[in-house]
C-alpha cells in the first residue's frame, strides 16, 4: 500500500514554487522508495504519457535519477526512480537554550555537514554572529555544484526566549532582546536566501515525521526532552501547529501541584536543566548524560534521582494526550544517549501502569523516537524542501 500522506507545514509558512504533479511525484517516492513511471501513473490515475513528462523533466533538473531497470514477466524492464540526494541543499539551524546548531542537508535528508556551539545561556548577539559564520563556514565546504543547488535556511527555536531568563540563569537582562530579534531576516539579508522558522520541539517532531515514527504512525503525540522538554503533534503525517503554533507546548502543561498560589508546569520537573544542574553541582560534567557509555556511580544516582521526579510528570501528560487526541502513538525522543532515553520511557511505562485508571481509555502505547539530539537541527533543515516541494493538504 502506497504512503501517500504528506508532511505539511500551515500554508502562510510555504511558498508554491514546482507544479502539484511534480510535487505529488516527489511525495510519492520519497514515501515509498524507488517507483517506476507505471507505478507513479498508477498511483495518481495519471495516463502513462503524462508521468512520462513528469519523471523526465524532474530528471533533466536533476531531482530524481533512474535506478537499474528490473525485469519483468512480460513487457519492457521497468526502470525505477528515486531522490537524487544531490538535487536540492538547505541549511537547517537549531537555536537552543544551551547550544547551537548549524547543518547542511542533502535532498534525502541527510546531514552533510554540521557544526555545534554551546553556551551558558543563548545570548541574542552571539548566536546572531555564531549563526553567521557557521553558516558561512558550511558555505565554504560545499562545492561549486551543492552551492547553486541550495534553496533555502531553515531555523528552529524555543518560543519567546525572554521569558526563560531565570530558570536558564542567565544575568538579569541579559535575554530581553530575543523579544524583538528577529534571526530569519537577519539570514536572509546576509544570504540572499527564503529563511523559515519554526518552534523547536515541533521541528524535533518534523523530522520524526519525516524519518522516524512516520513510517508506522501518521498520527501520534511527541514528546522531546531538551534543556527543557517540548512537544509536538501529528496527525495524518502532517505537523499540527495550532491556531498560535503553540500545539503540543507541553512544557507549559500544569502538573497539578501548587506552590506559592501557582500550579507549577511540566517544564520545571521533567526538563535535563535540573539534571545537568544536579550535575554541576554534585562537581561532574553533564557530557556524560549524553554520550554513549555507562555513568559512574555518582552520575548514575543523581539520574535516578531526576527520573523518579521526571518519569511521573511525564506519564501525566501522556495520559492526558491520550485522552484529549487518541493518537496512534506517544513517541518520546530526547538528546540524551539513547540508552538513557529508552530508560525514560520504561520509567513512563512503569508510572503509567501503576498510577493511573485508564477507564475509557485506549492503550496508551509509547515508544522511543529514532533520531535523538539532531532532531531539530533536522527538523530545521527540512523546512525549506517543504517550502519548496512538500504538497499542500487541505
Amino acid at each position: 500500500m502506497l504512503k501517500d500522506a504528506s508532511i505539511a507545514i500551515s500554508s502562510t509558512q510555504k511558498s508554491i514554487v514546482r507544479p502539484q504533479n511534480e510535487r505529488l511525484f516527489l511525495d510519492l517516492i520519497r514515501n515509498n522508495g524507488p517507483m517506476s513511471k507505471a507505478e507513479l501513473a498508477r498511483a495518481t490515475d495519471l495516463s502513462a504519457q503524462s508521468a512520462t513528462v513528469i519523471v523526465n523533466r524532474l530528471v533533466e533538473d536533476g531531482l530524481l535519477q533512474p535506478g537499474k531497470a528490473v525485469k519483468g514477466k512480460v513487457g519492457q524492464p521497468s526502470v525505477p526512480y528515486s531522490l537524487d540526494p544531490a538535487g536540492a541543499v538547505s541549511i537547517g539551524i537549531k537555536v537552543g537554550r544551551r547550544s547551537l546548531e548549524v547543518a547542511s542537508m542533502s535532498f534525502d535528508y541527510s546531514i552533510l555537514e554540521r557544526i555545534v556551539r554551546k553556551y551558558p545561556f543563548p545570548h541574542l548577539e552571539t548566536i546572531r554572529e555564531d549563526m553567521l559564520a557557521c553558516t558561512a563556514e558550511l558555505f565554504d565546504k560545499m562545492t561549486a555544484a551543492q552551492r547553486e543547488r541550495i534553496i533555502g535556511i531553515g531555523i528552529s527555536l524555543p518560543d519567546e526566549l525572554s521569558a526563560w531568563e531565570s530558570t536558564v540563569g542567565a544575568p538579569k537582562g541579559a535575554m530581553a532582546d530575543w523579544s524583538s530579534a528577529d534571526l530569519s531576516r537577519d539570514m536572509e539579508a546576509a544570504f540572499s536566501l527564503p529563511t523559515t522558522n519554526l518552534n523547536d520541539a515541533s521541528a524535533a517532531c518534523l523530522a520524526e515525521i519525516a524519518v522516524g515514527a512516520r513510517q508506522r504512525h501518521q498520527s501520534f503525540i511527541y514528546f522531546y526532552l531538551g534543556t527543557f522538554i517540548g512537544g509536538g503533534i501529528s496527525l495524518g503525517g502532517q505537523l499540527y501547529t495550532g491556531q498560535n503554533n503553540l500545539a503540543g507546548a507541553i512544557a507549559s502543561l500544569p502538573t497539578g501541584a501548587v506552590s506559592s498560589g501557582v500550579a507549577s508546569q511540566l517544564l520545571e520537573g521533567a526538563s535535563l536543566h535540573y539534571l545537568e544542574a544536579a550535575a554541576e553541582a554534585a562537581g561532574l560534567s553533564p557530557n556524560g548524560f549524553y554520550e554513549d557509555g555507562p555513568l559512574n556511580t555518582i552520575a548514575r544516582g543523581l539520574f535516578e534521582d531526576w527520573l523518579k521526579i521526571a518519569a511521573p510528570q511525564i506519564a501525566f501528560a501522556a495520559v492526558a494526550g491520550r485522552a484529549f487526541l487518541d493518537p496512534g502513538m506517544i513517541v518520546l525522543d530526547s538528546s540524551l544517549a539513547p540508552a538513557l532515553t529508552r530508560e525514560v520511557v520504561a520509567a513512563v511505562k512503569d508510572s503509567i501502569g501503576r498510577n493511573y485508571d485508564k477507564r475509557g481509555l485506549a492503550k496508551i502505547n509509547i515508544e522511543a523516537g529514532e533520531i535523538g539530539i539532531a532532531a531539530r537541527a533536522i527538523g530545521s533543515g527540512i523546512l525549506p524542501f517543504l517550502s519548496e516541494f512538500g504538497l499542500e493538504k487541505e
